[in-house]
């Protein structure tokens, strides 16, 4: 595998290096979107939940499965999966490698971006895309029903963001009439330091 220096990850270590179906460097639009998951994991879930519900197994699904075969431990498999590029079936690496000369040689990136590559040009023939669609799709029967608590939790951040974002709520517009002060307050002050310099 290539040293990282060569793929410029250094400048940004915290992007997920899975790569999505718009190719080599399509990370940037998870990691951009994706805002970071706040650890606030109980006992309620199991430990596959907590795997398959991350960003991180969106983005590479195939890999998040097997993690999940292999009971690895949520903290560690969100780890694995950040720093790992996006994993390929087992079709789809025996197809690549009948199809693809040199294929041995190549990185994990390298492979990645050849599957894919193919997998267009040649309308999937390798399956690179329904692997991945299949993958995610049994990665959403591991997602648990939320408790009771955890609705409870995003009912009351739904409101808190509503309230913040509703320019009619009484928080808003207490808000709008201190700053709206605050701003009175200054230009007197300034009048007021205008004056007395004017009288000297």
């Amino acid at each position: 595998m290539k040293p990282d220096l060569y793929a410029f990850s250094h400048l940004r270590p915290d992007t997920n290096r899975a790569r999505g179906y718009t190719g080599r460097y399509a990370s940037w639009y998870s990691s951009g979107v994706s805002e970071p998951q706040e650890d606030n994991t109980t006992d309620t879930h199991s430990n596959a939940h907590w795997i398959a519900s991350s960003q991180e197994a969106k983005n590479n699904p195939v890999y998040a499965l097997r993690l999940i075969d292999n009971h690895t431990p949520y903290q560690s498999a969100i780890v694995k999966l950040r720093e790992s590029y996006r994993y390929l079936s087992r079709y789809t690496t025996r197809k690549m490698e009948a199809v693809c000369s040199g294929w041995e040689l190549l990185d994990d990136e390298d492979k990645n971006q050849e599957a894919f590559n193919y997998s267009l040009r040649t309308n999937d023939a390798n399956g690179y895309q329904a692997s991945l669609r299949a993958a995610s799709e049994k990665l959403e029967k591991y997602i648990e029903p939320m408790t009771e608590d955890e609705i409870q939790a995003l009912i009351q951040r739904t409101g808190d963001f509503m309230r913040r974002n509703n320019p009619h709520s009484p928080e808003s517009i207490a808000e709008r009439q201190r700053q709206e002060e605050e701003e009175k307050r200054k230009v007197e002050e300034e009048r007021e330091r205008q004056r007395q310099a004017f009288r000297w």
